[in-house]
């Protein structure tokens, strides 16, 4: 693993991201970073594009970091999109229209099957990620999800949002 210096400025965010980090989430992630430095370097595509990592780039630069740890990928789009969907999705951490809008992308370069068994998701879940609209579509309280997804209402600019489960059984 080559890990390098980069300066924060020269990193860039996707126009496919499927994360938010919440504010007090964020002031949590600063206080670490004082405390323990940067633990895990920003994995960035070979032109700076954030494929893991958003939270901790935005952490940086609220610390006025100059310079942050960073791994290079050298992949295409497709592959930096399915590595930051397969990455977030282990941790929970995905909001849905962002999910929906990167999907979509990853449609006009892949199969539908290649995406599910990339993503191990469920028929209906790509549907309606593809669709673009649970709320529209399905009650949210009806709608089977994989155990690394809740649904919850939000008072925010989107419908709803995805947060980890309470506990790993729920």
């Amino acid at each position: 693993m080559n890990v390098e210096l980069l300066k924060t400025e020269n990193l860039k965010v996707p126009d496919w991201r499927t994360t938010h980090i919440l504010k007090p989430n964020l002031i949590g992630l600063m206080k670490s970073i004082e405390e323990c430095g940067m633990i895990n370097p920003i994995l960035t595509m070979t032109d700076g594009t954030i494929i893991d990592g958003f939270a901790r780039w935005v952490a940086a630069q609220s610390l006025g970091l100059k310079e942050i740890p960073v791994q290079r990928r050298d992949c295409g789009k497709t592959e930096a999109m399915m590595l930051h969907i397969q990455l977030n999705r282990a941790r929970g951490e995905i909001v849905p229209h962002r999910l929906s809008k990167t999907i979509r992308l990853l449609n006009v370069a892949m199969d539908e099957r290649s995406i599910m068994d990339s993503l191990n998701m469920k028929t209906d879940e790509l549907d309606v990620l593809l669709e673009g609209s649970l709320i529209k579509k399905r009650k949210v309280s009806q709608h089977s999800y994989s155990k690394s997804w809740i649904p919850i209402e939000s008072t925010a600019s989107e419908d709803f949002k995805i947060e980890r489960p309470p506990t790993p059984d729920a």
